[in-house]
């Protein structure tokens, strides 16, 4: 009888977290690799992708940055071909639960922010931008939500940034570029494709 990665991850969810009696094959591991990679409601995967790419560990605690001892943040993005709702890359992204003295953290510690592109969780593509590079853009956003200042309970809820903004900005690095890029020009916009392609040089 041929085992299913259902039966495999029920047999590990039940006790036997050695999975003794099983013998796995390599097409059950890739199966549960594609499964996690494309998770709308988990990013860990692509996250941990994009900070080896950048060169960072990743931080095994929920809180703080992405980098385990830096200020990196990964903001990824995937697109799922097997979704008719999915929305085409673009290089935009976002921070939720803005406030003005979280802002000013992100300044002070000179964060950067890794952005990334999947499709069907692999790693089309990979930038970097300084955080205070969209401080601008950041601030007309927070100064709009937060008139009066940081109050209890008051958030910025979803704090965007998109290409224009980021065109604006100088220092972006293109940190990878799949050799593939052109097979995955149809799930992007033609204008990140475009900009992708001019980081390149």
């Amino acid at each position: 009888m041929k085992i299913t990665l259902a039966q495999v991850i029920t047999e590990y969810s039940m006790g036997n977290t050695a999975l003794d009696g099983f013998d796995i094959p390599k097409e059950l591991f890739i199966q549960l690799l594609g499964k996690y990679f494309n998770d709308k409601n988990s990013s860990t995967l692509r996250e941990e992708v994009m900070c080896y790419i950048s060169g960072n560990n990743p931080n095994p605690n929920k809180l703080g940055y992405d980098g385990e001892g830096s200020a990196d943040e990964n903001k990824p993005k995937n697109y799922d071909t097997t979704n008719p709702k999915s929305k085409k890359l673009s290089g935009a992204g976002n921070y939720s639960d803005m406030t003005l003295k979280r802002n000013d953290n992100f300044i002070n510690d000179n964060a950067v922010i890794h952005i990334g592109g999947f499709v069907d969780g692999k790693l089309a593509y990979q930038f970097k931008v300084p955080y205070v590079g969209l401080s601008d853009h950041f601030k007309k956003q927070l100064d709009k939500r937060l008139p009066d200042g940081d109050k209890p309970n008051h958030y910025l809820r979803s704090m965007n940034f998109s290409l224009p903004a980021l065109k604006l900005c100088n220092d972006v690095e293109l940190e990878f570029l799949s050799p593939d890029i052109d097979q995955y020009s149809g799930f992007m916009t033609k204008t990140l494709y475009t900009y992708l392609k001019k980081l390149k040089g």
